[in-house]
């Protein structure tokens, strides 16, 4: 005989397991030590367990998720003290092959996922350079495929900051990538 709790267990994992392999991608992306994103996530989905009765059916549980994911990951960071730290300077011959990966990795990645997994130290860097909100906006439009009012939702920050934060974000990114282009000798 299926208790209250055992169904509630299962609709949480139902709705769960079809994001969760997002979820750990956007993690590793997002905090600043690797180690600490398997446990952010855990941390996150137990989180969301316990406050399942709060949620809402049907409204968006991806969005809801990545929202605690994003809050107990910049929580981990700040326990990590890396707050301080969001500059990393990038030594510019760091970055020569990046131009020639993003336009490969179009060509042979069939999947955002699959070429999140692919990027390289590089892109990590260029990630890094990026401020805490920025970061976050990107990546959750990205790897999180969120709309800007989601993201919004997630970030508790307005509509216009969500795109204010992508702008820059994609021109930070956007500058690596040409100043890359740009120093190659013919």
């Amino acid at each position: 005989m299926r208790t209250d709790e055992d169904e509630r267990s299962a609709r949480f994992l139902d709705l769960l397991r079809p994001i969760q392999r997002e979820l750990e991608v956007y993690g590793r992306r997002l905090v600043w030590v690797y180690n600490d994103a398997d446990d952010a996530v855990q941390n996150a989905a137990s989180r969301a367990f316990q406050a399942f009765d709060r949620y809402r059916e049907g409204t968006n549980f991806r969005a809801w998720m990545f929202k605690i994911l994003t809050n107990e990951i910049f929580s981990v960071n700040r326990k990590r003290g890396r707050i301080a730290r969001f500059e990393v300077p990038l030594d510019a011959e760091e970055m020569d092959d990046f131009a020639e990966l993003v336009s490969a990795a179009a060509e042979t990645f069939s999947s955002w996922e699959t070429l999140a997994d692919a990027l390289d130290e590089d892109i990590l860097r260029a990630l890094q350079a990026l401020n805490e909100a920025e970061r976050a906006v990107l990546l959750l439009r990205a790897i999180g495929d969120l709309r800007y009012r989601e993201i919004s939702e997630c970030l508790d920050i307005p509509l216009g900051s969500v795109m204010g934060n992508l702008f820059r974000a994609r021109q930070k990114m956007r500058g690596a990538l040409v100043g890359k282009r740009g120093r190659r000798s013919p």
